[in-house]
């Protein structure tokens, strides 16, 4: 504590007492927390542990997106969706429009994307160098805690990699001195520091089966470890990140009990949270802790009474429905697969396709239990009412909606979903492990059956010809991979780096002019594809966003991002 206001008398008296009595004098005030005292009161070492959990996937930073709302209009930036008003939801459109007027270092989604993850490291940092001043948590949970810590903070350092590339690898807090020199770190570096904070996290985490009930949602051993196995990935070290696969898929025991639902609108259900396939997630409970995005998502109308969306923001593409399989493996525009895209075009799908989207004629069991049909297709409702589905302005701009994920537990009138939001679950490690495999050269009938055709048969395939290895499909393995990835994953915030580190984002997000993003063919008189809206992505600079025109100028150290 500083000493302040003493002369030269008061001070050669103060310490001839000092030294006679031979006792420390505590100067340490009574009635506030300083930080002598804060860390030694366990409730401020558990909200501040609760606060760096509470600041990922975006939301560290005040006025930015919440975590749901960026985990979900995520999608947007992909090809698996389009916004149409997105301003008040971290300018997804403006962002994948590729045009420099939107997309720029200048605006707050990238400002506010820095600004939350480098919030969320200060809030590790700040825990981590002070957790040990604490005396009665006990030397076991003291570890726990910092684990958990150490996984937040590599998590948030995964996720500036994956938009920005090198990034400042801040270990400590920083003074505000300090915060205005720091330069970037080499991005493999960063993954290097990220990858031994996960071994370290790992080493000091329990596994899942030995978490008490009260204490579900906390990383576990699992966790870390999946984490790492995805970083792995994307930076296309395939032997390590099958290595790790593995290592999670062979020993239970060690670092806990995983293992795929038995039906898959399960593993989205709110009666069924923490289970078997859960890694990690968010956790919302009503009426305490609630996310309202799904509002957006959803079917217009669903009945008298029932929770149903305000208007339609998220909305699914064309190209995604296309890319789920028929029942018997085929890409739907191979030779003999029954595709007929004007008269049964959801008809013989893989079931995931139904378990995702609302498509035309789909049946919808809303949050009061009463189940309709949702007409979308212009001109095929039978009363007004229905007609408030179909496909338009005000309605779905796509003639498609978002299922999974949808809250039926919510008040009659409300829009607050307390389903927990899953950032990991057990597919995808089973799909990283075919991957890598794959990338490797070592995908055969084994790895298949211990991957792929797990999830198929999951997801309702019961055809051989689905099943079994290799597939009955001209599309190369690679391709299949990746498209399983897709169709099982899709709405979970993870297609947008997808296309980024498989380098065919310059594919799949250009639409010029003639070639929008489309919808479904719902458009002059149900005769075209609806058009979306233009695209322009430049591999030359979009690979990497912007650093923020503010951090720059900050911090003279920082450099532009090539291209910007």
């Amino acid at each position: 504590m500083r000493l302040r206001l003493f002369n030269k008398t008061n001070l050669i008296i103060f310490l001839t007492v000092a030294t006679a009595s031979c006792k420390k004098i505590d100067l340490t005030p009574k009635d506030r927390y300083t930080d002598d005292n804060f860390w030694q009161v366990n409730a401020n070492v558990f909200n501040a542990l609760a606060t760096c959990y509470s600041q990922q996937i975006s939301g560290g930073q005040q006025n930015s997106s919440s975590a749901a709302q960026a985990y979900f209009y995520n999608e947007a930036l992909s090809d698996n969706a389009f916004c149409p008003l997105d301003v008040n939801v971290g300018t997804p459109t403006q962002i994948s429009s590729g045009n420099d007027a939107n997309f720029n270092a200048g605006i707050n989604r990238v400002k506010y994307e820095w600004g939350s993850y480098y919030t969320n490291i200060r809030s590790c940092n700040l825990f981590l160098e002070n957790i040990d001043k604490n005396t009665t948590l006990g030397t076991g949970l003291i570890a726990r805690m910092k684990g958990e810590a150490r996984y937040l903070r590599a998590h948030a350092l995964f996720r500036l990699t994956n938009f920005f590339g090198d990034v400042p690898l801040i270990t400590k807090v920083q003074t505000p001195d300090e915060a205005k020199t720091t330069p970037k770190t080499p991005k493999a570096d960063v993954v290097t520091f990220i990858l031994k904070e996960l071994d370290a996290a790992a080493a000091d985490l329990p596994k899942r089966d030995d978490l008490a009930a009260a204490d579900r949602g906390r990383i576990t051993k699992g966790a870390a470890k999946a984490m790492k196995a995805r970083v792995l990935l994307y930076n296309s070290r395939w032997a390590e990140c099958a290595a790790v696969c593995e290592d999670l898929m062979n020993n239970p025991g060690v670092n806990g009990t995983y293992a795929l639902q038995a039906s898959f609108p399960d593993i989205f259900s709110t009666g069924n949270k923490y289970n078997s396939e859960v890694i990690a997630d968010l956790g919302y409970q009503q009426p305490n802790r609630t996310w309202t995005d799904w509002s957006d998502f959803g079917p217009f109308y669903t009945g008298n009474g029932a929770t149903a969306a305000t208007n339609n923001n998220l909305v699914p593409t064309q190209d995604l429905v296309e890319s789920y399989l028929t029942l018997d493996g085929k890409n739907i525009f191979e030779a003999g697969s029954g595709y007929d895209v004007d008269n049964a075009p959801y008809v013989n799908r893989d079931p995931r396709l139904g378990y995702t989207i609302v498509y035309d004629k789909a049946v919808w069991v809303n949050n009061l239990g009463n189940s309709q049909v949702i007409y979308i297709k212009p001109g095929t409702a039978p009363d007004a009412t229905n007609k408030k589905n179909e496909a338009g302005p005000t309605a779905t701009t796509s003639g498609y909606y978002w299922r999974k994920y949808f809250d039926p537990t919510a008040p009659n009138g409300t829009f607050n979903y307390g389903e927990n939001i899953i950032i990991q679950r057990w597919a995808e490690v089973l799909l990283m492990e075919a991957e890598a495999k794959t990338m490797l050269g070592q995908m055969d009938a084994a790895v298949w059956d211990n991957t792929i055709k797990k999830l198929r048969q999951r997801a309702g395939f019961s055809k051989n010809t689905a099943l079994n290895f290799p597939g009955n499909t001209s599309m190369a393995m690679i391709d299949q991979v990746r498209n399983e990835r897709r169709c099982e994953l899709a709405f979970e915030s993870l297609r947008y780096d997808d296309i980024k580190r498989w380098k065919i984002a310059e594919v799949v997000l250009n639409h010029p002019p003639g070639n929008e993003v489309r919808g479904a063919k719902f458009a002059a008189g149900n005769t075209a594809f609806l058009k979306l809206v233009v695209r322009t992505f430049n591999p030359a600079k979009h690979y990497l966003w912007p650093i923020p025109t503010e951090s720059l100028q900050t911090d003279p150290n920082l450099t532009q991002n090539p291209g910007w």
